[in-house]
């Protein structure tokens, strides 16, 4: 089992990078298109429509497979085999949980970064608000949980 100290440690920590990840997407949708409002990149409409649809198909498909690898993870069917021991303090699950999590928050945030991509280009606000709402949403769904957390900790401790 995790001592507490050090579950509180970790969660203290995976809030931290939660909290900083979301408050890039308030400073997508705020301040980019403050600093930005004046400058153009040209495109052509017929190109950035066929952009635009391809963005937000990846988005979608961001957010599936961020969900399809936070579980992979989690579970550690996605990570490599260990061929030595891990020189870390940490229990092993914070390590798994803090992976996992990066990894699928990034991917959310990706999302946004989609939605900044097309807004830059097209001057469309509303591309940056949806596709930043979106990873908003998801990144919600992976906000750290103390209680998952212990259940993935009794779960490795049955199986080790």
């Amino acid at each position: 089992m995790i001592p507490a100290q050090e579950l509180d440690r970790a969660l203290v920590m995976l809030k931290t990078i939660w909290y900083a990840l979301a408050g890039s997407l308030v400073m997508y949708v705020i301040a980019i298109p403050f600093f930005l409002r004046d400058r153009t990149l040209t495109l052509a409409a017929e190109t950035y429509e066929e952009l635009r649809v391809l963005l937000y198909l990846a988005a979608g498909l961001t957010l599936a497979a961020s969900w399809l690898t936070r579980r992979l993870l989690l579970a550690g069917k996605a990570s490599p085999p260990k061929t030595k021991e891990s020189r870390s303090r940490q229990h092993p699950m914070i390590q798994r949980y803090t992976t996992a999590m990066i990894v699928a928050l990034a991917m959310c945030e990706a999302i946004a970064i989609y939605g900044l991509v097309l807004f830059l280009l097209g001057k469309n606000q509303i591309d940056l608000v949806l596709l930043t709402a979106l990873a908003a949403a998801g990144m919600l769904g992976f906000f750290p949980k103390k209680p998952e957390l212990i259940d993935l900790a009794k779960k490795y401790a049955r199986n080790n």
